[in-house]
């Protein structure tokens, strides 16, 4: 399994690589050997992608589905170092899907209420709405008693507290998938 900092460093070199890209882009029409360093960065960008985006690479994600337990527990490490990075969004999205429905061990299910709690502290991205689906279905009461503590502060002063409407959201998707969806449709109006 890979620690958790080691998943960030990849992640640090995908962004690397792609302001590399991004740099040499502008310029790569301006002579030959621009254009041979845009093509060696996009090279290598393309054959250490794979490898670096996930641990274990592909494969090993490909394992994720089939409930590998090495996998699975890549994945859990993935989403708790929520690293970002090119196309990492889709990545964490599906895994959120693919986990929601592997059975899990306890020690699994509290590292993934610990990532779920983590998404409470950021800004919404792609991959909240899988989490909240996950988390209805593997979430324990615990959890929900967590969720609804951080969803108290919203009671007094809900624009100071973005943290609390994001529980209150996630509280609305383990009422029902239904009523997270209608949940979600009100938050946007309101941002």
């Amino acid at each position: 399994m890979k620690s958790l900092a080691r998943i960030q460093q990849n992640s640090q070199e995908i962004n690397r690589m792609l302001a590399q890209i991004n740099a040499l882009v502008q310029v790569r029409d301006a002579s030959p050997t621009q254009r041979a360093q845009w093509q060696a960065a996009c090279e290598e960008f393309h054959s250490r992608y794979e490898n670096l985006c996930f641990p274990g690479g592909g494969a090993m994600l490909a394992r994720v589905r089939c409930g590998d337990q090495d996998a699975v527990d890549a994945a859990i490490q993935f989403l708790l170092a929520d690293p970002y990075h090119f196309r990492s969004g889709y990545l964490k999205e599906r895994l959120w899907r693919w986990l929601a429905r592997l059975p899990h061990s306890a020690s699994a299910r509290n590292r993934l209420e610990r990532a779920a709690l983590s998404y409470l502290d950021r800004r919404i991205c792609r991959e909240f709405r899988a989490m909240c689906k996950a988390m209805a279905r593997l979430g324990r009461a615990q959890f929900w008693s967590q969720v609804a503590e951080r969803a108290l502060p919203s009671s007094t002063d809900a624009d100071a507290h973005p943290a609390a409407k994001r529980a209150i959201l996630l509280l609305a998707y383990g009422s029902s998938v239904h009523a997270g969806d209608i949940a979600r449709q009100r938050f946007k109006q309101l941002c």
